[in-house]
């Protein structure tokens, strides 16, 4: 039977100077609002401290501070862990591609999609068949062809989709226009040549292709809005990120398909995809 993981957010965000002026960090139900000058080392320790002692186990930060790399470092260092929208991501893919899709004006039946993963878990095994059911001209590369026959047997036997399963470094990703990059990490995916102007979705986090040739589109943020504002309501919501709020309020241990159903309920929709060499 699986542990029951206790989960505790605080929403920490700056605020004006009270006029009780020794009250410089100040909690109201779950969210930790501070006046403190948190350039300083000292006061974001005394955050962290502040967190730790009300049992804070997870963080959503503010877009004023979300790019303070010494608090989130600090944040991390102690175990805090922070909804920044990575874990989202990878149960929005579907939505990101077709956003890709719609602006980009491809056609869906024509686009060559190359999804890049090593690991087979739930999520891996849920996305693809998702994906190729939509995209027909998919192919997955990873290093466990072998394990992945299997995958490619059952989605042709039960949905008559033929998939291709690669591990050809110099031409599994020369042809592809989008590249769904599940896990791979920098040095693995740099190993391959990549269709230079192919976009790129890395669902692990920042990833930069070395290939000075490469004049795609390097996915490694994005911007969503919840179309059921009220899933993420909460006082000062507009100091958050969406995907933030979002992610910290559908954080689960569930399965691909349950999670899905509650996205598809949000009525969610992407904003914005940023990367480098540009966004869209």
């Amino acid at each position: 039977m699986d542990e029951v993981v206790t989960i505790k957010t605080y929403y920490l965000e700056k605020m004006d100077k009270p006029i009780i002026f020794a009250r410089k960090i100040k909690i109201e139900k779950d969210n930790l609002k501070t006046c403190l000058n948190l350039e300083k080392e000292s006061n974001i320790k005394k955050i962290v401290d502040r967190l730790l002692k009300n049992e804070a186990t997870h963080v959503v930060i503010s877009e004023e501070l979300i790019n303070n790399r010494n608090l989130v470092n600090a944040l991390n260092a102690n175990g805090l862990e922070i909804f920044d929208g990575r874990w989202l991501i990878k149960y929005i893919a579907i939505e990101i591609l077709n956003y890709i899709i719609d602006v980009k004006k491809l056609r869906k039946q024509e686009i060559e999609i190359a999804i890049t993963t090593n690991e087979i878990t739930d999520l891996v095994i849920e996305t693809i068949k998702t994906i190729v059911k939509q995209y027909k001209r998919t192919t997955v590369v990873t290093n466990h062809i072998e394990k992945f026959r299997k995958i490619e047997k059952d989605i042709y036997n039960k949905d008559g989709i033929l998939i291709s399963v690669l591990n050809n470094q110099k031409k599994s990703l020369l042809r592809p226009q989008v590249i769904l990059n599940m896990d791979f990490n920098k040095e693995l995916l740099n190993k391959y040549n990549i269709n230079e102007n192919a976009i790129i979705l890395n669902l692990e986090g920042d990833m930069k292709i070395e290939n000075k040739r490469f004049n795609g589109v390097n996915i490694n943020d994005y911007q969503i809005s919840v179309g059921r504002e009220e899933l993420v309501w909460r006082e000062n919501m507009k100091d958050y990120r969406e995907k933030d709020l979002f992610e910290a309020m559908l954080y689960t241990k569930d399965t691909f398909k349950n999670i899905r159903k509650k996205i598809f309920k949000s009525n969610i929709t992407i904003k914005e995809l940023y990367g480098i060499n540009g966004k869209i």
